[in-house]
């Protein structure tokens, strides 16, 4: 098959969406014709990827297959109407892309959050018989309403009505969270849906021994979903506790949570900037809990976190206040603790639990490597993925 995957965020950009796309691109490559299109790399900033840290894929770094389009607008303008041109422009390209090009592919793969990509690639005359992927990373525009200083109402019944478009113009549907399955079947029934988890591959996959000074670290986004008030409330916890606690933070709130830490003078708890996806992987293994927190919306304690599998595959036992299919897996296979809109009281009761009782963190590492190996590997998971793609029917 001839593939094309549509993607707003792709390597060498951090965060687990252009991780997940890169792997994608990388495990299809194997026995498909596959191109990506998608933008120069700006997450968080454009100016870290100057650096040759991020370069580190030399199959990507001088594939031809991989083309970028030169945007005019600035994504991570903190402007709203400079942002949405951007989100405009982008979708304006893919849509002449798409329009001019189909009929060279058997797929065109389109994946959210950005949800302007499907409508460009779907909402048109469709050419030959292309099927039309969608995957589905976030639940929009229902995400976009629970962020701070997003005030979309008035338009809320129009994009609720373009969501439902968007999921009957495709031919199936792929989620990373088996929590909007049932989501999108009452929207669109008998539409084929497949779940695709966030994975690793069994290259990035590696064990440390229990470090000999307990830590906890907080590992990515500090942005509008994230908990920051939350996470202020564990940095005080954990201190107070005498507990050793990292975050490597990037966003919106990385810097205010930064300067917070600091004017706090905390003992115990530590800020560092973003790293490569290597150094955090680095980080997490030599340590004893991976926490995961996000706001306490529905729609946020639902979603199935980067950071959670990152600690799943690291053997790292995971706290989190989510709930849904999250906490349903943590908490079935004895990986960590996840108890739907936990307080911080709750979380650093079952951090102090854990530091106690070496036996239970013992258990909890030997689960998340099993449970590693049935659920997060790419190389056992792409054969799903390519089976739903020939096949016409997939429940």
């Amino acid at each position: 098959m001839k593939i094309l995957l549509i993607t707003q965020n792709f390597y060498p950009e951090i965060g687990s969406g252009a991780n997940r796309l890169k792997n994608l691109y990388i495990q299809l490559s194997k026995s498909h014709d596959v191109e990506v299109l998608t933008t120069p790399p700006s997450y968080p900033n454009a100016k870290m990827y100057d650096e040759d840290k991020y370069w580190s894929n030399k199959q990507i770094d001088h594939s031809k297959d991989i083309m970028r389009f030169k945007m005019r607008a600035d994504k991570q303008s903190k402007s709203m109407v400079f942002r949405l041109l951007y989100y405009f422009e982008l979708a304006y390209k893919v849509r002449v892309y798409v329009k001019k090009y189909q009929h060279l592919y058997d797929v065109v793969y389109v994946t959210s959050p950005n949800i302007f990509l499907p409508w460009a690639a779907f909402f048109q005359k469709r050419k030959k018989d292309v099927q039309r992927i969608l995957e589905v990373r976030d639940l929009w525009p229902d995400s976009v309403r629970d962020v701070e200083k997003m005030n979309i109402e008035l338009f809320f019944p129009i994009l609720k009505f373009m969501e439902k478009m968007m999921y009957k113009q495709s031919d199936k549907i792929v989620i990373n969270n088996e929590g909007f399955r049932e989501y999108i079947k009452r929207m669109v029934k008998n539409k084929p849906v497949l779940f695709l988890p966030n994975a690793f591959t069994e290259k990035e996959t590696r064990f440390e021994d229990v470090p000999d000074e307990f830590q906890v670290i907080y590992t990515g986004n500090i942005g509008f979903a994230q908990s920051y008030e939350k996470l202020q409330e564990m940095a005080h916890k954990l201190e107070e506790n005498k507990i050793n606690f990292k975050i490597i933070g990037y966003g919106m709130n990385a810097h205010l949570f930064h300067s917070y830490i600091e004017y706090k003078d905390f003992k115990y708890v530590t800020f560092e900037e973003e790293k490569t996806r290597e150094e955090c992987l680095v980080e997490i293994r030599n340590s004893n809990i991976q926490l995961s927190i996000l706001k306490d919306s529905e729609v946020f304690l639902n979603v199935l976190p980067g950071k959670v599998i990152d600690g799943i595959a690291s053997g790292v036992p995971v706290v989190t206040n989510l709930g849904g299919y999250t906490s349903e897996l943590i908490n079935e296979y004895h990986v960590g603790y996840a108890k739907e809109k936990a307080t911080a009281d709750d979380l650093a009761d079952a951090i102090k639990r854990i530091k106690e009782d070496k036996m239970l963190e013992s258990n909890m590492r030997n689960n998340s490597r099993n449970l590693l190996d049935s659920h997060f590997l790419w190389e056992n998971n792409i054969e799903k993925l390519e089976n739903f793609l020939i096949k016409e029917e997939f429940k």
